[in-house]
């Protein structure tokens, strides 16, 4: 096999009552594939999940998302829902698609060669400053996005040309001279046209309510939307854009109708879609990616996170 999917939801050995954490690991340290957990929603109706701010109720949480991540699960992707009137189990064919979809991906990564895998490494920038690229609290970024480099390197990935150091590295991403884009800001790896970005982000209409028609005026050029960053051979390294209310950022977690702007949804429609990333990877301090609008577990369709990191 090449993935291994749970849709009962509990932990692998036992039940919701009893677990045994290690024979599982043990199970699964053999078994050497991604484990993955779906979950049914059983302890509410599909319509009380779609409409919850929460998702998942609580206790479903601590049985089938964090009991199984204890036996190494990960991707707890609602796949179906309770009708609230029949109480029979309904599908949800736009999770069940997600789902499939993710378990692809993870086993293409595992057959892939190395040579060919496509990595696309992030990192913030809050406040969005250049001086602010890549911070984070005790933890020297770009020196560990370097190291890692190398090892990927010496394990058969493409790295292209590496800088011979740290501040090279930096330097490169923050104001590369020989940039095949002109910029006085950091380096833009990619300028995404309007027309491309509506094709490729099909929920780009959702975000004209809070921030007008593409591009706007955020990681834009005022025709074209920008992805900062750096390409070395098939490793990407972006910097995250900022989340757009800098001014007011309790708006984002609190307001129903508050969105990504246009220029941090074509950042991630480059990396599935143009650049086509086989793993992502997040370096230092966390993004905002997992605070935009949606679900805190259980994630709908709907929901920003969701929509954002794609499959």
């Amino acid at each position: 096999i090449d993935v291994m999917i749970n849709l009962p939801g509990f932990a692998l050995v036992g039940g919701p009552a009893t677990q045994d954490h290690p024979k599982a690991i043990a199970t699964l340290q053999r078994l050497n594939r991604p484990y993955l957990c779906a979950v049914p929603a059983t302890f509410q109706t599909f319509e009380e999940w779609k409409d919850s701010e929460l998702g998942l109720h609580p206790v479903q949480v601590a049985l089938q998302v964090a009991l199984p991540e204890l036996d190494g699960a990960i991707e707890p992707i609602i796949f179906a829902g309770r009708d609230g009137v029949t109480g029979r189990s309904i599908p949800q064919a736009d999770r069940i698609d997600v789902l499939c979809k993710r378990a692809i991906k993870w086993a293409r990564l595992r057959r892939k060669d190395n040579k060919d895998k496509k990595v696309a490494v992030t990192v913030f920038s809050f406040p969005p400053d250049k001086g602010n690229v890549g911070t984070a609290a005790y933890l020297n970024v770009f020196g560990s996005i370097y190291e890692a480099l190398g090892n990927l390197k010496k394990e058969g990935y493409e790295v292209g040309e590496l800088p011979e150091s740290v501040e090279a590295l930096v330097d490169e991403i923050l104001h590369d001279k020989e940039a095949r884009i002109a910029s006085p800001e950091l380096n833009i790896a990619y300028k995404m046209t309007v027309p491309e970005y509506k094709e490729l982000t099909p929920y780009a209409t959702d975000l004209e309510e809070n921030w007008g028609p593409p591009p706007g005026n955020l990681n834009s050029d005022g025709q074209n939307l920008l992805v900062y960053g750096k390409t070395f051979g098939n490793i990407f390294i972006g910097v995250q854009p900022s989340f757009g209310y800098e001014g007011d950022p309790m708006r984002l977690l609190y307001a129903k109708s508050a969105s990504p702007h246009h220029g941090f949804a074509a950042y991630y429609t480059y990396v599935e879609k143009v650049f086509e990333a086989d793993a992502v990877l997040h370096f230092g301090t966390h993004g905002s990616l997992e605070f935009m609008p949606g679900k805190q577990v259980g994630m709908a369709g709907t929901c920003y996170p969701d929509r954002l990191i794609q499959s």
